[in-house]
């Protein structure tokens, strides 16, 4: 009678049989390229839907100083003065009404940056470390190769973005985000966001468990690995990336 661990670790061998084949197709550079671009723009596309979600959830009107309004040292020497260019600036409220949900949309917008820019970085210094523990471990691949898996693997990171979103938006539409000044409405989304650490981790979980996939078989195709050296390369990588996530 076969073990329940081989019949769990039946299907995940034929999985890994099959990535590691398609590794060795023409095409698996062009579909590491393929996936970075895709990964990048949908990461920068999360950024920005995240966004939505805060005005979509945060109905809530705080008071903040006017940035139309000059400092009240410049109003107080200038704010007289009917020649100066900031007396009608100066006649402006020194505290206005803003809507929270668009002004955590505009903040969260400015990082979209980080999507095109960071996406990038991460794979290349994940396709270096990887690189390094493959040789370590005896492969005979290339830097070239580790780029290519590496590119592969960042699929998994999409997964990861769109579980963010789906979890920060269900978390902030049943939450009491009402604090009456900005530093108290960002303690209540902070609290929010915390709540659903659970739910978020497990699917950074799963996330990981794809990549894990793709490394090994990868490592196999390209590295020329053994199977269980190349698992343990991935699960070492698989568990620096399960700490960050948990942090």
């Amino acid at each position: 009678m076969p073990s329940p661990l081989a019949a769990f670790a039946s299907p995940i061998g034929r999985v890994l049989d099959r990535v590691r084949d398609a590794f060795d197709s023409p095409r698996a550079e062009t579909v590491a390229v393929a996936t970075l671009v895709v990964v990048t723009v949908g990461t920068s596309l999360g950024i920005v839907a995240l966004g939505g979600v805060f005005d979509a959830t945060v109905d809530r009107q705080i008071t903040v100083d006017n940035p139309d309004r000059p400092p009240e040292s410049t109003c107080e020497t200038f704010g007289d003065d009917p020649d100066s260019v900031f007396a009608e600036e100066c006649d402006e409220p020194a505290r206005i009404e803003v809507d929270a949900g668009e002004e955590l949309r505009d903040a969260a917008s400015g990082y979209v940056h980080y999507g095109l820019l960071g996406v990038p970085l991460w794979w290349a210094f994940f396709a270096v470390a990887l690189h390094v523990g493959a040789r370590v471990a005896g492969g005979s691949g290339s830097a070239s190769d580790a780029f290519v898996i590496a590119g592969w693997a960042m699929a998994g990171e999409l997964l990861r973005v769109a579980a963010g979103v789906a979890g920060i938006w269900y978390v902030l539409s049943n939450a009491s985000v009402a604090g009456p000044t900005p530093e108290a409405l960002a303690n209540d989304v902070v609290a929010a966001v915390t709540s659903a650490t659970g739910p978020l981790l497990a699917a950074s979980a799963v996330a990981i468990a794809v990549q894990w996939v793709i490394v090994v078989a990868g490592l196999e195709a390209t590295y020329d690995l053994d199977r269980g050296v190349a698992a343990g390369v991935a699960t070492f990588f698989a568990a620096i990336a399960l700490l960050i996530a948990a942090v």
